[in-house]
């Protein structure tokens, strides 16, 4: 047995010796500005902040060392990054918001009949203030053509008509265009309130669905 030990020893710093030869040094490859390949054990300081590659005397590569990053690509990444955190947080909140809604559609209404109810409520709401809003553009048209009708007066008599009534003219006419103005936002209120009323009994149907373990009906 101790004739064999300085054997195996020889043996095994032979095959160290012959793994270190053959494995040889480590060399960097990296490519020119003409792409031509070029191979060193150093890389020259120009091509240092370009992408290379450690690579070992059989071509194996060991290591690829990435391209070093110009202020532009830097900050174009941390703008992309910042996008990409800003919309997940945007999801994030919208997620919840829709999460804290659809809790809400479930406290308060225990059927669909109920979100009509209300919806009709709010929709005959609406209608009262647009019947207010029409009488009051029949109030100041009639104005408007009375006061109209005096100055017309006027002008055929080649008079130049009155400060007062020059006065009350213009603010009829003002008055009267915030009046409809008044009235189209009544009636673009009365769409929003069907539309949403619409999105919450889609809603609170595909809800229930899955509360019962049910899909709910095509076409809702």
């Amino acid at each position: 047995m101790k004739s064999r030990i300085p054997v195996l020893l020889v043996t095994a710093a032979l095959l160290s010796l012959s793994a270190s030869v053959f494995a040889g040094p480590k060399l960097y490859k990296w490519v020119d500005e003409k792409g031509v390949v070029h191979y060193g054990t150093s890389i020259p300081p120009q091509y240092a902040k370009q992408k290379s590659q450690v690579i070992n005397a059989q071509g194996t590569v060991l290591k690829t060392i990435e391209a070093q990053k110009t202020p532009e690509q830097i900050a174009a990444e941390k703008k992309q990054k910042a996008a990409a955190e800003a919309k997940a947080k945007q999801a994030a909140e919208q997620a919840a918001a829709q999460r804290a809604h659809d809790q809400v559609l479930l406290d308060t209404y225990t059927e669909v009949a109920d979100i009509e109810h209300d919806r009709d409520r709010r929709l005959g709401a609406v209608d009262s203030q647009i019947n207010v809003t029409n009488t009051s553009i029949a109030g100041l048209q009639s104005s408007l053509a009375n006061y109209q009708g005096q100055a017309d007066g006027y002008a055929k008599r080649h008079k130049p008509v009155p400060d007062d009534l020059q006065q009350k003219l213009d603010a009829a006419r003002n008055q009267l265009a915030d009046t409809q103005k008044l009235l189209l936002d009544q009636q673009h209120k009365k769409d929003d309130i069907r539309a949403r009323f619409g999105a919450d009994i889609a809603r609170f149907k595909e809800l229930k669905g899955q509360q019962t373990g049910q899909q709910p009906p095509a076409g809702g």
